[in-house]
């Protein structure tokens, strides 16, 4: 694995943990609204990589099988390299300061995400702009159908793999660093055979600490403020710039397709997928999941509001 997942770990300081009010969830936008739409409506129009599709063509119907599944995986690599060919004429990652450190915690200097193209205000942004942002809301949906195929919650998922990767990247000892896991191995136990399943990792949910104010772990924008902070505490913002976290997430999804690629198109997942393989698809989904969200977040993409549009204009679902 070469995610640099970014979570906020269990001894993490109180105040840096999101903490808002009823009335500031009132535009934010919930993992269980996104799933229990895409579940409930037709809205595979939503998800497209091509206006040429062949009416000969007959989709598997199947969508427990194997079969489907990869074809959902072709679909997520045809997405992201739809993201990448928009990368390719975005502003380059360049700041005004030169000096490579890898413990500069300087955050008052400029950011590649400080570019007008990323920030210009008021709203719309450029055509380039809004095309990304489809784009990133696209992915984001469909890594909701992949994990449902599947028969896996992808919040689950992501919440499972923040609690992991608290454990794979130690605080004291990668601030600055954008080393792999393996890295820290001696100190944490973790290898790339051991101490990685999370089957039977418990996720922590939301509490209330009194009648207004709770910790938000189940909306987008939630999950994202706990992404941040975990950048921040390691003073990983240094390298968490568009381009870089755009090529770290296509390197998760070839993780993730690698799981598929000697399945064969035969069979369910069920008959082809033992419990560690699922976990580990899990894994990977949320992997792809979180570098998704930090990349709409560096590229300042309202990432869930985005995603509830798209099911809005393009899938015909109504407004909340």
């Amino acid at each position: 694995m070469t995610s640099t997942a970014f979570t906020s770990p269990s001894n993490y300081s109180p105040k840096s943990i999101l903490t808002i009010n009823s009335a500031a969830m009132i535009d934010r936008v919930d993992f269980a609204y996104l799933q229990d739409t895409l579940i409930s409506n037709d809205t595979n129009n939503i998800i497209t990589t091509s206006n040429n599709k062949n009416d000969d063509d007959e989709p598997n119907n199947n969508h427990n099988s194997i079969a489907a599944t990869r074809d959902q995986i072709f679909q997520l690599g045809a997405l992201t390299g739809m993201i990448c060919t928009t990368f390719l004429s975005v502003p380059h990652d360049t700041t005004t300061n030169n000096n490579n450190t890898d413990n500069d915690d300087d955050e008052s200097k400029p950011s590649p995400n400080d570019n007008p193209f990323y920030t210009t205000k008021p709203q719309p942004s450029s055509p380039k702009k809004q095309i990304l942002s489809h784009q990133l809301a696209q992915l984001f949906l469909h890594l909701f159908q992949i994990s449902t195929t599947c028969h896996l919650d992808l919040r689950t998922c992501i919440l499972k793999k923040i609690q992991l990767n608290g454990q794979k990247y130690p605080v004291e000892l990668c601030k600055g660093k954008a080393g792999k896991y393996t890295d820290y191995s001696a100190h944490t136990g973790i290898t790339t055979t051991e101490g990685q399943c999370t089957i039977h990792t418990p996720t922590k949910t939301s509490s209330s600490r009194d009648d207004d104010v709770m910790e938000d772990d189940t909306t987008v924008e939630g999950i994202t403020v706990l992404i941040q902070n975990f950048a921040n505490e390691r003073l990983w913002n240094q390298h968490h710039t568009p381009r870089n976290i755009c090529l770290a997430m296509m390197g998760e999804v070839g993780e993730l397709a690698e799981l598929f690629q000697w399945k064969k198109d035969e069979g369910t997942l069920g008959e082809r997928l033992t419990e560690k393989e699922l976990d580990k698809v899990g894994q990977e989904l949320a992997d792809v999941a979180i570098y998704l969200m930090r990349l709409a977040d560096v590229c300042q993409v309202g990432l869930g509001c985005e995603a509830r549009k798209l099911l809005v204009e393009d899938g015909g679902v109504e407004k909340e």
